[in-house]
């Protein structure tokens, strides 16, 4: 199988990269294993790596031959993907596409020796140092963006429901695609608990408070009792229709609240954020914030954590020094006739 040469990737062949029809998919089998949101991130990456892996020749990762891949084409990818401009996290997303596109090459028959999958597919994700993205928003900043839907008075309807949205949101720290994938029998309001399908089609319960009940109660309302997805849309003259909102019809939705309570720009993701920090800081334990929030991994909550620099000095002063000293004790001691010689 001849292969050439891409400065640090060694690329496949064209002989190689002609399609084989009759052979089934590693890349479909994979994607068919993600959410909707998952699938299209995973599905991108899958994509890149195809272009790279064929130096530029295919870029449709469901046609392309995985089980071909051998470590040395592999073991180069992430040297090369930095070297191209990808930030190290980027990089790492993409390995893992690469790690489960190999594994359903495996699994599907199409390596013929277990050695050559497991070193091609044993390539070591990249170490990432770095600051927490994002920010927290205030309880002033959430009452405004609340406050700036409830006097919607254009379309009434539509501000009940970004409440709902922003609140139900906060409340549980849910991802954009979680709280559009809800449907109404997701919701059990009279034991103030939500079934979420998060990450992996991973199912958890979380529950409300009684603050929040009122606010989902208030758009069930408007929204009506019939099954089907729980935020639909609204048109302009607040006709209420069945049809599921987009992850994305969310982000517009908090970007215009946002600019409409004068708030500064922040992302549907730290709203989460803000949940997972608010939690912390009132002193419930990372597990139960984990299991809240879904994450698989209370290290992944905590990196979550978005506590002011604040927090920080004031622990330093809760803990106390060895040695004590005023501060002119604290300056420098006069010099010596030995010091001046």
């Amino acid at each position: 199988m001849s292969r050439k040469q891409k400065e640090s990737v060694l690329t496949l062949s064209e002989e190689d990269l002609q399609p084989e029809t009759s052979l089934p998919s590693p890349a479909q089998a994979y994607l068919n294993t993600l959410s909707p949101a998952g699938k299209r991130t995973q599905e991108t990456a899958l994509n890149n790596l195809a272009y790279i892996f064929s130096d530029g020749k295919m870029s449709d990762a469901l046609s392309f031959p995985w089980h071909l891949l051998r470590y040395e084409n592999t073991s180069g990818l992430s040297a090369h993907m930095v070297d191209i401009g990808y930030a190290k996290a980027t990089v790492n997303k993409h390995l893992v596409a690469l790690r489960r596109v190999l594994e359903e090459a495996f699994r599907l028959g199409l390596y013929t020796d277990y050695n050559d999958y497991y070193r091609a597919a044993g390539v070591r994700s990249l170490r990432v140092e770095s600051l927490p993205r994002g920010r927290s928003l205030s309880m002033e900043e959430l009452e405004r963006l609340v406050a700036a839907c409830q006097t919607d008075r254009a379309n009434p309807r539509l501000g009940v429901r970004d409440t709902a949205i922003i609140t139900l949101m906060y409340a549980c720290g849910l991802r954009r695609q979680e709280t559009v994938d809800l449907n109404l029998a997701d919701i059990d309001l009279k034991n103030q608990k939500i079934r979420i399908l998060g990450k992996g089609s991973k199912q958890r319960f979380v529950y409300l408070s009684q603050e929040a009940v009122p606010v989902i109660e208030a758009w069930l309302h408007v929204r009506g009792r019939q099954l089907g997805p729980l935020f639909t849309r609204v048109s302009k003259v607040g006709k209420v229709s069945l049809k599921r909102l987009s992850a994305q019809a969310v982000y517009y939705i908090l970007k215009c609240r946002q600019k409409e309570a004068n708030v500064a720009s922040f992302s549907p993701h730290d709203l989460r954020r803000t949940t997972i920090t608010d939690m912390l800081e009132a002193n419930i334990d990372v597990l139960t914030v984990s299991a809240i929030a879904g994450h698989a991994s209370a290290d992944t909550t905590r990196r979550y954590d978005k506590r002011p620099e604040e927090t920080k000095r004031a622990a330093a002063e809760m803990l106390r020094a060895p040695a004590r000293l005023s501060r002119d004790q604290g300056e420098a001691p006069a010099k010596t006739e030995g010091d001046r010689q």
